[in-house]
């Protein structure tokens, strides 16, 4: 029977993985963002390590990072990180995961004593996706289908693709991300509802929490400002 589990904030799938002890974990992150900040990922030698741990803002632990802990404590072990079109590093937070191949990942891919994780990772669209791995859980963002940007008419289409598709995972998790999502709550329900039915399964719903946004000295709040416009612009001219 599969497992269908509930939350308004992604970070408490990390929470939840905790609890259990779970280890080796094979995920299909879907996703409008990548929930790995401060990771850099090898993908041609299957490895990934922290860029910026250093940096209080970008080692908070939160749903926007919980994936890059999750890899780097062995939690995760394979992730598959799948968006729409509109989605992905392009439409990302400015400090989303970095690639092997992106120009100001060199410096980090020179500096041999840092720990590198073993992780098989891919990136992939929908229009991509096939579907379900063996053995894979399926973590859903709300985002990922009802960005908060997207019309009805997109989301309802997202909606219907993904529950005609054919898989039955053990686990599902859906995260609701309000601070990302469409605002109709009745959207979201109704997928949820959707996805009960699919499974015939009553969905288990976590308590509602929120983290707390690290409190960044006078130093660290100017080096932020200074450095969101200094990413934003390179940002501008393609570079990573």
């Amino acid at each position: 029977m599969t497992e269908l589990i509930i939350a308004e904030e992604h970070g408490q799938l990390y929470d939840l993985w905790l609890e259990r002890g779970d280890r080796n974990l094979s995920v299909c992150h879907l996703d409008f963002h990548c929930d790995m900040r401060g990771l850099l990922i090898d993908r041609r030698l299957g490895r990934a390590r922290f860029v910026w741990q250093n940096i209080p803002y970008i080692r908070w632990l939160d749903s926007g990072s919980f994936l890059s802990y999750a890899v780097m404590n062995g939690i995760v072990t394979k992730l598959r990180w799948v968006h729409d079109d509109f989605g992905g590093r392009t439409y990302d937070d400015l400090y989303c995961v970095k690639y092997e191949t992106d120009f100001t990942s060199l410096p980090y891919l020179l500096m041999g004593k840092q720990r590198w994780v073993p992780v098989t990772y891919a990136e992939q669209t929908f229009a991509d996706w096939g579907g379900l791995q063996p053995g894979e859980l399926l973590d859903i963002d709300w985002d990922a289908i009802a960005f908060v940007d997207y019309d009805e008419k997109h989301i309802r289409r997202l909606m219907a693709e993904i529950l005609a598709r054919d898989f039955k995972p053990e686990t599902v998790f859906v995260a609701r991300s309000p601070g990302y999502s469409h605002p109709d709550l009745d959207l979201f329900d109704e997928f949820v509802a959707g996805l009960e039915n699919k499974f015939n399964v009553q969905a288990v719903r976590l308590p509602i929490y929120q983290s707390s946004p690290p409190h960044l000295s006078v130093f660290w709040n100017f080096y932020r400002r200074v450095e969101q416009r200094i990413l934003k612009q390179m940002r501008k001219l393609g570079i990573y």
